[in-house]
């Protein structure tokens, strides 16, 4: 929900001077540990290079661990190292504040009907 809303944007729950496409991807692979390039290039709606380079720079910021699959040596499996799960950790803690400020501010007696219009906007986005 943050990415389709755009609530998750630089300077707004990203750090550690990412960009936001990394930041996503990072978002990502810390909900799906495992999670293969192409899988997560699909849920990011990105072309496999684009998401390839995105990742190359997350390796070599110590971020992301890529590795080639023992079952299908073309699928790259993706997974967070220590540093990338701290950050993730931090994003994911500061997103669920934002959301939680956002959501005490609106009645209590509008809060179902405002979850449940928002799982309809999701829906026509997706």
């Amino acid at each position: 929900m943050e990415r389709k809303l755009g609530l998750l944007k630089k300077g707004n729950g990203c750090r550690c001077d990412i960009s936001l496409t990394q930041c996503h991807a990072l978002v990502e692979i810390g909900r799906t540990p495992g999670i293969i390039l192409r899988t997560l290039a699909d849920q990011l709606d990105l072309d496999i290079s684009t998401m390839s380079r995105c990742i190359d720079s997350l390796v070599k910021k110590d971020f992301v661990n890529r590795k080639n699959s023992a079952v299908d040596r073309r699928c790259v499996i993706l997974e967070l190292t220590d540093n990338g799960q701290q950050l993730f950790n931090t994003i994911e803690k500061d997103m669920n504040d934002k959301f939680f400020q956002i959501f005490n501010r609106i009645p209590e007696e509008q809060r179902k009907e405002v979850l449940n219009s928002i799982d309809v906007i999701l829906d026509a986005i997706q």
